[in-house]
């Protein structure tokens, strides 16, 4: 009897495995595998149990690996006393599946469909939240539906302005109505900055400033800023920390919108800043007002957000024009020779009213439509030589650090927003 069993065993052993490969475990040929929860949300205490089948309708749950987290399931049953979201993966000859549960502590009697904004411009994302009226996120279980069409991942963009009705269903339970509004997206006018990390002593420091000129000559919408360091008499020692964010090398070295470099040589490249002043216009102004009086400077600087954005920073920057001082030079630009004697710099960065990197916009002002308005009260900074040659400028960059649109100023100007219809 036992010869016998052990000859049965081992012939259905053989069988088994001659007709499965090692990532088979005995459905040869299914191409992905399903699991189905008895229910999606269950009473904290009380079991969910699990169903796996094959795409041919094949139900191997009994001998599929079934996990939640780390935990192996017995019986392809889950029981938690604790509330939230469990997700439970099954694996079965190398196929995998998972499917969200929720546990609550009490049963559900309405869900509640939220979005992150109901006021947004095209091309902006909705993030819709659902809940159960107990406060268990069911989002990843809900059925989400823009305007009879299913969303997947709990999000939706329009690139067209327009009303748009959200709805979301959850087993028996359907959400209130949500309204989305879209708004056609208000575009400004496209300027770049330019960041020359300079120095007097740089001798070929003058080709980009060469560069600079020509850009000037040939656009009214492009920022400069110099930034000096090293044994110079304009060094700003607060640079260090854009040095690192642009891995610099050398001097001299250029960026245009913060983080791309001007391509060498720069004079023969003028072409390559002017294009950041055409193309797509940004949807984000600025306009300042700045006075300087007394020994003191106010600046208004204004923000206005033609489409909702998020990780945005403020830059404000104090320069100052005119500056006479020798100019090292190895370069044949400004006459050659190898000093410069009185060269003029301008637009040398002498103050921020801001973390160089930028100060944080608060969400809730970075929106649709919105104008978020920052007023800066100083004295005039002690390096400044003659109050009456500053200016200013004012960026805003976004969570890629990039520079999404620039203004400068001087003192006397009160400027609108250079809106595009």
């Amino acid at each position: 009897m036992r010869i016998f069993k052990f000859l049965f065993l081992s012939v259905l052993f053989v069988g088994l495995y001659s007709c499965s490969s090692s990532d088979d475990n005995g459905s040869a040929g299914s191409a992905s595998i399903s699991i189905t929860p008895s229910t999606s949300t269950q009473i904290i205490g009380e079991p969910i149990t699990f169903t796996v089948k094959t795409d041919a309708d094949e139900d191997v749950t009994a001998t599929s690996n079934i996990t939640s987290g780390s935990t192996i399931l017995q019986n392809a049953t889950l029981n938690s006393y604790t509330v939230g979201n469990f997700v439970v993966k099954a694996t079965y000859g190398g196929k995998s599946a998972s499917v969200t549960v929720t546990f609550t502590d009490a049963p559900p009697t309405s869900i509640i469909l939220l979005a992150n904004s109901t006021n947004l411009s095209q091309g902006d994302k909705t993030t819709f939240t659902v809940k159960t009226n107990t406060g268990i996120n069911i989002t990843q279980s809900a059925v989400i539906k823009v305007d009879g069409n299913p969303i997947t991942g709990g999000e939706f963009t329009s690139n067209v302005p327009g009303s748009f009705n959200a709805i979301a269903t959850f087993e028996n339970f359907t959400s209130e109505t949500v309204t989305i509004v879209y708004n056609p997206a208000i575009n400004f006018r496209k300027r770049v900055l330019i960041e020359d990390y300079t120095g007097t002593w740089c001798g070929y420091c003058p080709r980009v400033a060469q560069g600079i000129d020509l850009v000037m000559a040939q656009t009214e919408y492009a920022v400069p800023v110099a930034i000096h360091r090293g044994q110079d008499p304009y060094n700003f020692a607060g640079a260090s920390v854009l040095e690192s964010l642009i891995g610099l090398q050398g001097y001299p070295d250029a960026r245009l919108n913060r983080l791309t470099a001007w391509a060498y040589p720069e004079p023969s490249n003028v072409s390559q800043v002017i294009s950041y002043t055409e193309g797509t216009a940004p949807k984000l102004g600025l306009a300042m007002t700045a006075n300087v009086s007394g020994g003191n400077v106010s600046l208004t600087v204004k923000t206005k957000f033609g489409k909702t954005m998020t990780g945005v920073k403020l830059v404000v920057y104090a320069l100052e024009n005119g500056l006479i001082y020798n100019q090292t030079n190895y370069t044949s630009y400004y006459g050659g020779g190898s000093t410069i004697v009185g060269f003029t710099h301008n637009h040398v960065l002498k103050a921020t009213y801001t973390n160089i990197l930028g100060d944080e916009i608060p969400s809730s002002e970075s929106v649709y439509d919105n104008t978020y308005t920052k007023t800066y009260s100083f004295p005039v900074p002690t390096n400044v030589s003659n109050s009456a040659n500053m200016e200013f400028v004012a960026f805003v960059v976004g969570a890629d650090k990039k520079a999404i649109n620039v203004r400068k100023a001087v003192s006397g100007d009160d400027q609108s927003f250079e809106i595009i219809e």
